[in-house]
């Protein structure tokens, strides 16, 4: 097993822990930080390296810093998914860290449910656009199917694991969701940050319409989200939908209905915002884009 650490100008001591454990480390600029290309390229930097040990690795694992590994087996957990030799990717459960926020707890639970599932392109009668979900803050992929897709692209503000997932279901392959192996990862975005984010998906949904074409709009799976959160606010004792009964979330004190509501319709509010935008992006002076864009290096100049 050779694990490859990318680091991007570190400031936290982790570069020397790297190197100490006799990791491979290849580095990149923060500025020029893609979620793309810097991916495929460390990929490429390493396959590279392996080939004078005439080593090929059957699968690839991509783990982002702040994801933490809940379960000490949760690696083999999540490789065990390719025991079906149809499945091309797998992703694991993400579990909200201590101090996340309610809506944030609710969402992780939202996304990454208890009970695992594979998934194939006709699915996407059913699932709509969320068919080809898939987040590389944990994420193992069959290193050929990976391949054969054109790897990552670099030409994305965001989405490459959806990107990505999306071309391998039309291929043929499986995407599988692992609930049996999780990490520990969560945001508390502020509203500003959910509008860039949500900024960012937009751009990502204009320049790649053939996703929403093929799978679904994704207002849907946001109205979706929506009626969850209704729900978890209006029902105080379901296991489905009240993390508190998931000793996995951390506990976190529910608001009162008016405080939630006004909380969850502020942010959806926020996000659809900042989604429309995104997909008129090319009515933007650059200058806005590069406002409202959370991932801001991919608008700079390329050297």
């Amino acid at each position: 097993m050779q694990v490859v650490v990318l680091d991007s100008g570190s400031t936290d001591g982790s570069l020397a822990l790297s190197q100490q454990a006799g990791f491979t480390v290849f580095h990149t600029q923060a500025q020029n930080f893609n979620h793309g290309g810097s991916r495929q390229w460390a990929l490429d930097q390493a396959l590279q390296a392996l080939q004078a040990s005439a080593q090929a690795p059957e699968w690839v694992v991509f783990l982002t810093q702040d994801a933490l590994l809940a379960k000490e087996n949760a690696l083999q957990e999540l490789l065990s998914a390719f025991e079906d030799p149809h499945v091309a990717a797998a992703y694991g459960r993400q579990i909200a860290k201590q101090g996340a926020s309610w809506v944030e707890v609710h969402a992780r639970s939202f996304n990454y449910p208890k009970v695992s599932k594979t998934v194939e392109l006709k699915d996407k009668a059913k699932l709509g656009i969320k068919a080809c979900f898939l987040s590389n803050s944990f994420a193992a992929y069959r290193l050929q199917a990976l391949q054969q897709a054109g790897g990552f692209p670099s030409s994305l503000p965001l989405g490459e694991d959806t990107y990505t997932a999306a071309q391998l279901l039309k291929a043929g392959h499986r995407i599988a969701y692992q609930a049996s192996a999780s990490v520990y990862h969560s945001h508390n975005y502020n509203g500003r940050q959910d509008f860039q984010r949500m900024f960012d998906t937009g751009v990502f949904h204009a320049q790649n319409q053939w996703l929403t074409q093929t799978f679904g709009s994704a207002e849907g799976e946001g109205l979706r989200l929506l009626k969850s959160q209704w729900t978890y606010l209006t029902q105080s004792h379901t296991t489905e939908q009240n993390d508190q009964s998931d000793q996995e979330h951390p506990k976190v004190q529910k608001p009162n209905f008016l405080v939630g509501m006004a909380h969850i319709l502020a942010i959806n509010f926020t996000k659809l915002v900042g989604y429309k935008i995104g997909r008129a992006y090319t009515c933007l002076p650059r200058s806005l884009v590069i406002k409202f864009a959370m991932h801001k290096p991919f608008w700079q100049p390329k050297p």
